[in-house]
């Protein structure tokens, strides 16, 4: 009797669980993998948003050369007017939650704030916060055109070229519009969203390499993915890539048709300010551990060696350091985040540098150290292979 009343109660209590099923069927909905904001002719937004094409399976659609995906051309006033009319072409909804990428043209960024673009994404319940976020040289648009390589669809492609870029190469840093709109509410307002374009020597390969800074809510100035490895020491993202020195030649100059390669596995650096009679100073300490990827001319068997090796690699990344520094200096664009670090010291003498803190930043002065550890030589010893 005591087994047939829990049955029952079981049975009961089962129909007030809550489950993932609503009245909307999977046949009203279409699936975006990605989409693109550029400018119309009349100035209005307009969006390319890429669709997953249902099929069987992946392998009978690349079987049959059945595409897996198609996208849809809408324009509006703004980003919402332009998503509301894909019904209109597409018969069904536009589902967000499974969207991988966003991509902006520079073009859009250049006149238009990116608050107010990426407003929806951020808004609405669908998008995830943690989507990739790009921005594109040109229409960015037509690089929703491009087939993946890899990867099944060309959202997850964007997002793993990302992440490669960032962890292997030191050549991009990975963001998402959650980690944009904090960059942007911080005291500097300095954000840095991924560039994307196409390499036009090497076949309109497309390439995820720099950072586009953003300040007051607009495009302000592209690093370069040559000062990206400073980059992302300074703003504690370094994950791994590859330092580049040139060896010396008899007189001492560099040697730039010999060079070496050294690959970090690890990198940390720690920055600090200092003030004195206003005067802004940063002090940067670096560390980096790594293994030597290429010996064209250094031997490294004795200590005396080793040190040698360590101090030209040290140079090469201050010099790397400097350049990305002067850089921004130039450009009086605090992407570093030192202001950050005054207003968490002096509140009060933020307040009072804040609205000058470009030409400020301009002053500052930088002392730089950089500590290298070898930890092995790599398979073939000490010394390169023509010794």
């Amino acid at each position: 009797m005591r087994w047939l009343m829990v049955t029952t109660l079981s049975g009961l209590l089962l129909f007030s669980l809550t489950g993932c099923w609503n009245k909307a069927e999977l046949v009203e909905y279409a699936f975006v993998q990605a989409v693109s904001v550029d400018l119309s002719d009349k100035g209005n937004i307009k969006l390319t948003t890429l669709f997953y094409k249902p099929s069987g399976s992946s392998a009978l659609s690349k079987g049959t050369g059945t595409k897996s995906s198609f996208t849809i051309k809408t324009e509006g006033e703004n980003v919402f007017d332009a998503i509301r009319d894909i019904t209109i072409h597409l018969g069904r909804k536009a589902k967000w939650d499974h969207m991988r990428a966003i991509l902006v043209s520079d073009e859009v960024l250049k006149t238009h704030e990116i608050g107010v673009i990426l407003d929806f994404f951020r808004r609405d319940h669908e998008p995830r916060p943690t989507n990739l976020l790009l921005v594109t040289k040109g229409n960015a648009g037509e690089y929703l055109n491009i087939e993946p390589f890899i990867e099944y669809t060309l959202g997850q492609q964007l997002r793993s070229m990302d992440e490669g870029s960032s962890r292997f190469a030191a050549k991009s840093m990975n963001q998402n519009i959650l980690k944009v709109m904090i960059q942007m509410k911080s005291e500097t307002g300095v954000a840095e969203i991924p560039y994307l374009y196409l390499n036009k020597k090497r076949g309109n390969v497309p390439n995820i390499a720099g950072v586009v800074l953003i300040n007051n809510q607009k495009m302000a100035e592209i690093i370069p993915p040559d000062e990206l490895k400073a980059f992302l020491l300074l703003n504690h993202q370094f994950k791994g890539g590859i330092i580049i020195t040139s060896c010396e030649g008899n007189n001492g100059d560099s040697n730039h048709s010999l060079q070496e390669s050294f690959e970090v596995a690890k990198g940390s650096t720690k920055v600090t300010t200092s003030l004195k009679n206003n005067m802004v100073t940063v002090n940067i300490k670096a560390k980096l551990i790594g293994a030597a990827g290429e010996l064209s001319c250094s031997t490294i068997n004795t200590a005396k060696e080793e040190l040698d090796y360590k101090t030209r690699l040290s140079n090469q990344i201050k010099n790397e350091i400097l350049t990305l520094i002067h850089h921004l200096q130039s450009k009086k664009l605090d992407a570093l985040g030192i202001g950050n670090m005054i207003y968490a010291k002096n509140p009060r003498l933020w307040l009072a540098w804040k609205d000058d803190w470009g030409d400020r930043f301009a002053d500052v002065q930088f002392h730089i150290q950089v500590d290298v550890t070898v930890a092995n030589s790599g398979m073939s010893g000490g010394k390169p292979l023509t010794k």
